[in-house]
């Protein structure tokens, strides 16, 4: 559970005498398809009369049967015709106009039951409001299909196509699209919103129509590695066994040494990551989430609470057979579990669907990740990678404390994504410097919090403390400065934080 908000007071007093210092294949297991919307999905024709035009009569006189007849707010009707008799009417001095009918969007945000099981709603950094102003600034890539580059529900900043399909990075299928929607759609009045609202996605594609290779697979990581001044994450809801182990491997490893975290669904077939001989480090294993630079992710289902049938796992024998474990987690192998039955989120056609795996588990702890990285700042080497898919571990919620069945069946208990307040950097001057007849104080803001810098003239009991600014947090970790000219010759000064209202 998240802790409730407190005020922190106090990083430093500082006192005006002076400063302070196989082919990879997609993870889903159900893909709800939608049909495309069109500018007119009923086909119908919307006829509006001048003033005093008798809609019945016009009926009668043409011979047709409408679906819809308006006779106060205007006068009018709706009804199915060809192109002779919309030439007719438009030609009619009765009628004002003929329009194709055309489909109303819903004009509200939809939270998914992903998110409020994770309770990211109640997250202060995650600062959902249905406003889109405080996007959370921090990029990701998603290894997949492609993402819809248009989407209105998202924030897609670069899109590469591996896959020599010709698509540019733009979704063909609506898996990639589905993940980009669950780990960042915008926080805005609809569609849906995700973990870490308005990320910069990266469609990095490497499936098209016609071939998934492990070659498109890695030409992808390699793109990634090139951009690693701005990736700081990576989200890889794709994978399979019988790869080529040696390269996977290796560019893997080489993407998380230049401080990318790469995260990875387990996979749907219901068996260990280390594939059927249990054993880490063979051709069998489900890759890349077996590896152990990569954070694997199975899924639960969030209505339930009950890890998902279908989802890889980790067993107590396999994980003996790994040379190396870089973080330490109750799921063995298995970093942490989190929603990916019956997932809501974006599609293409600019639509919105359901759909099912541990390929929609991933992009929810991915958009937790960005959450982190964006109240702390990136990696820059595998160490800082391993430090953070250890927080996410330390602060997920235990499988004692939400599997509802309290049965671990499916392999070992891997703890339940959750944000914390325990991720947010306690509030602390950085700086403090002489002013011309006062003093100014540097910080760090983060994400979704107010840094009010306060005062006082003495410290003893009755001594008052007043305001004197507040910054807001946004998008990312940053450095904030405020300067007080009010001040006599001594004053002492606090730093307080709140969540952003």
């Amino acid at each position: 559970m998240l802790k409730s908000s407190v005020v922190v007071l106090f990083a430093l007093t500082v006192c005006l005498a002076g400063p302070a210092s196989g082919q990879p294949q997609t993870g889903s297991s159900a893909a709800s398809l939608m049909v495309a919307q069109t500018n007119n999905p009923s086909g119908l024709q919307i006829v509006t009369l001048r003033d005093g035009g008798d809609p019945d009569t016009m009926v009668k006189e043409l011979g047709i049967s409408p679906k819809l007849v308006y006779r106060h707010a205007l006068q009018g009707f709706a009804v199915h015709l060809d192109a002779a008799t919309i030439a007719k009417l438009k030609a009619d001095r009765r009628v004002l106009a003929v329009e194709p009918d055309g489909p109303v969007q819903l004009l509200d945000q939809t939270v998914g039951t992903g998110l409020l099981r994770m309770e990211i709603t109640n997250f202060p950094e995650a600062r959902i409001d249905k406003m889109d102003t405080h996007r959370i600034n921090v990029n990701v890539a998603v290894l997949d299909t492609g993402i819809q580059l248009n989407h209105p529900d998202l924030n897609v900043v670069f899109g590469e196509d591996f896959t020599g399909f010709g698509q540019g990075g733009n979704d063909w299928n609506g898996h990639g699209t589905h993940v980009a929607g669950t780990i960042g759609a915008l926080d805005n009045d609809f569609g849906v919103v995700g973990v870490a609202p308005g990320v910069n996605l990266w469609s990095v594609q490497v499936s098209s129509p016609t071939t998934s290779s492990w070659s498109a697979f890695v030409a992808g990581i390699d793109y990634i590695s090139e951009n690693a001044d701005q990736i700081a994450v990576v989200n890889c809801s794709l994978g399979g066994s019988n790869a080529p182990y040696v390269i996977v491997h290796a560019a893997v490893k080489n993407i998380v040494n230049q401080g990318i975290v790469f995260v990875a669904g387990a996979g749907n077939s219901s068996e260990d990551i280390a594939g059927p001989d249990g054993i880490f480090g063979t051709a069998d294993d489900i890759l890349p989430a077996a590896l152990p630079e990569v954070m694997a992710v199975s899924a639960m289902d969030p209505t339930s609470d009950t890890n998902a049938g279908f989802s890889n796992y980790s067993l107590t024998s396999s994980l003996a057979t790994r040379a190396t474990n870089y973080v330490t987690s109750p799921g063995g192998a298995i970093d942490v579990a989190a929603p990916g039955v019956s997932i809501y989120s974006t599609w293409i056609n600019s639509s919105y669907t359901n759909d099912t795996g541990t390929s929609m588990s991933c992009p929810h702890v991915v958009g937790l990740v960005a959450l982190y990285i964006a109240a702390n700042g990136r990696a820059t080497n595998a160490a800082g990678v391993y430090a953070i898919r250890q927080a996410i571990i330390n602060n997920s919620l235990p499988q004692s404390q939400w599997n509802a069945t309290n049965t671990y069946a499916q392999g070992l208990p891997a703890p339940l994504a959750m944000p914390s307040d325990n991720w947010i950097p306690q509030p602390y001057i950085t700086s403090g410097s002489i002013t011309e007849g006062g003093f100014q104080a540097g910080f760090q803001a983060v994400p979704g919090y107010n840094y009010t810098v306060q005062s006082t003239t003495g410290l003893g009991s009755s001594s008052q403390w007043t305001n004197i600014s507040t910054v807001t947090g946004v998008g990312a970790v940053a450095s904030a400065t405020v300067t007080d000219t009010n001040l006599g010759s001594q004053g002492f000064y606090r730093l307080s934080r709140q969540p952003a209202p």
